[in-house]
């Protein structure tokens, strides 16, 4: 059985308690960054502004973010599927808690003393994470 590659694009966004926006689609126990799937000709700021409009109804321009890497490693919700993430990190604070559109079930801001206490996506616990507990 062959292995499958997404390529997706994401991002940190934090409000000023520097608590991080993490996202649960529908049938999924796990929580990620918000973001998604790059399409046919996108660039990958192009892909995350894109998501975010779709699953937050959040505008940015590119210059919102910073480039922070890439990393890859297993998908949590596709089997025998490798992810390949480009993390983004808003860099301004959120206001507010924007509410879940599209295919998502959940959105929430996490605190650094809770996330232990959550089932995150490989991509996030692995890349995203030790990031985070920085800022």
């Amino acid at each position: 059985m062959s292995t499958k590659k997404i390529i997706i694009a994401s991002a940190l966004l934090l409000n000023a308690n520097k608590e991080l926006l993490v996202v649960r689609k529908h049938k999924s126990k796990f929580y990620m960054l918000p973001g998604g799937k790059v399409e046919h000709n996108e660039t990958y700021i192009q892909t995350l502004l894109r998501e975010i409009k779709e699953e937050l109804n959040l505008e940015f321009k590119e210059t919102d973010f910073k480039y922070l890497g890439q990393h890859e490693t297993e998908a949590v919700n596709e089997e025998n599927t490798i992810v390949q993430g480009n993390i983004f990190l808003l860099q301004t604070a959120l206001e507010s808690l924007p509410i879940a559109h599209a295919e998502l079930a959940e959105v929430r801001f996490v605190k650094k003393e809770e996330y232990k206490e959550m089932q995150l996506a490989h991509l996030l616990e692995e890349f995203a994470l030790p990031i985070w507990l920085k800022l």
